[in-house]
């Protein structure tokens, strides 16, 4: 519009002078022609501007949604592999910790196992010195020649089964001779030595329950004392030692009982 009015202002003039030519006159036109095709074009550049700037502002929203889209997509697969990761974590410790029971259960039943082993075979040797000890004692033997051969068994060449064996056949066959106590005894130590402390504990009792005030019975009782001490059972050792001690006071076993309560602290 002010390229219009700045042309036709000379035209203006020239008319008001008088001094216009044909020539002057289409030049004027030409120039307001000019002017009016160059108003067109900016008013259209102006539409062009306005219509491709509102056109890239929409692009580029659309842009910026697929991009919020593509970034909220790419977070739940961050959140989706997180959860997986978890899952593979929880499984792995799980599988560990099954192999490790599995490992722990394998070690305990190899003990099970081998301890079976070991009272299957401690069975079948206590069958057979029973079966050797009943099948070597003679029904017509002597008490004195039993009682000599289990306690060689014994002594002399530990054999503790056997010789145990012996003891019991000697107590079954002469239960009223003198030497019975002893037989009961000695079953007791056989079982000390095989460290048995549980049964010879029972063994022992039995000697001091059946005969009494017997001399041995006061061995017994000393023996029955390491049998407590060496099932981690000191308070009952102690208590042992003192009815040695106070049964038997002269007894040699008293002496030994007296120096094990000073060593104990009583």
């Amino acid at each position: 519009m002010r390229w219009s009015l700045c042309a036709a202002l000379p035209l203006f003039l020239v008319v008001l002078s008088g001094c216009v030519t044909e020539r002057d006159l289409q030049v004027q036109r030409d120039l307001l022609e000019l002017t009016r095709r160059l108003d067109s074009v900016e008013r259209n550049l102006k539409g062009i501007q306005e219509e491709t700037s509102g056109g890239v502002k929409v692009r580029f929203d659309s842009l910026n949604r697929s991009q919020a889209e593509l970034q909220a997509g790419l977070d739940g697969l961050r959140v989706d592999m997180q959860g997986m990761q978890g899952r593979f974590d929880d499984l792995g410790r799980a599988d560990a910790a099954l192999r490790q029971d599995l490992t722990l259960l394998k070690g305990e039943l190899g003990l099970q196992v081998a301890d079976l082993g070991q009272r299957v075979a401690k069975i079948e040797k206590t069958q057979a010195a029973a079966q050797a000890a009943q099948a070597a004692t003679p029904p017509g033997e002597s008490a004195d020649e039993l009682y000599e051969r289990a306690l060689q068994a014994i002594r002399d060449r530990q054999e503790f089964a056997a010789g145990r064996e012996l003891m019991g056949t000697f107590l079954h066959r002469y239960p009223a001779d003198p030497r019975a106590v002893n037989a009961a005894y000695w079953i007791g130590e056989t079982l000390y030595a095989e460290k048995a402390f549980d049964k010879a504990v029972l063994q022992f009792e039995e000697v001091v329950q059946k005969y009494g005030d017997d001399p041995k019975v006061a061995a017994a009782l000393y023996k029955q004392a390491l049998a407590f001490d060496s099932l981690k059972d000191r308070t009952s050792a102690k208590l042992v030692m003192k009815k040695v001690v106070e049964r038997f006071p002269l007894a040699e076993e008293a002496k030994k009982a007296r120096e094990k309560l000073k060593e104990w602290g009583r």
